[in-house]
Parts: C-alpha cells; structure tokens; sequence
C-alpha cells in the first residue's frame, strides 16, 4: 500500500513539475520583427532627413509610406517572389521620390552620385 501511495505521489510530482517546466512565455517573434523593422526605417528617415533636410509632414508621408509597404508584404504572399519584392521596392522608392521637393531630390541625386564615384573606380 505504501509502495502505491508513495508511485502516486511520485507521479504527481514529476508531471507537475513538466506541466510548470512547459509554460515559458517567449515573446512574440513579430513583435520583435516589428520593433527592429521600425527602427531600422526610423534609421533610414533620419539619414534621409540629414541628407534633404525633411520637414515633418514629408517624414510623416514617408512613414505612411514604409508602413503600407510593410503591410503589401507581410499580408500578400505573391509578392515574396524577387521580381515581386523589387517591384514593390522600385514602387515604394518612386512614392517616396515624390514626396521630396524638386530642390531635394536633386541634393538626395547628388549624395548617391558622390559614393557611387567612390565605390565605382576601377584600378
């Protein structure tokens, strides 16, 4: 009987223990996803901003922009072809483009043109 009562209980304890040893909360890997990519578009209209020097409605369009690019990706599954993803990328470039200023694409146009002179040579 003793033999009995105490397999029981060791039983108990053991699954017990399993049940407390499953419940580890991770955290939500596309709220981590999320977080990053938003820092890292932060990061992107900020260089912009420092290039062109935005005013605060074009960074706000621009952040509309990058989040509704966000969502055509993440909800559609046929744009995670690579034609499908440099489409929507060229895309995304041309509305951001328009939201520059004539006078701010041309100094945007000019800070690119400077690297790639740099990283183009040949020799």
């Amino acid at each position: 009987m003793k033999k009995i009562i105490f397999a029981i209980a060791a039983i108990v304890t053991f699954t017990a223990g399993n049940t407390f040893a499953q419940r580890y909360n991770r955290p939500n890997p596309a709220v981590i996803d999320a977080r990053a990519d938003n820092a890292a578009e932060e990061f992107k209209i900020n260089k912009l901003d420092e290039i062109v020097k935005l005013t605060r409605k074009q960074e706000n369009q621009i952040k509309k922009i990058e989040n509704k690019y966000d969502r055509l990706t993440g909800r559609n599954q046929r744009y995670h072809t690579y034609q499908g993803m440099k489409r929507l990328e060229e895309e995304k470039q041309k509305e951001i483009l328009d939201v520059l200023t004539p006078a701010q694409r041309q100094r945007l146009f000019a800070y690119q043109h400077r690297f790639d002179n740099r990283y183009n040579r040949r020799g």
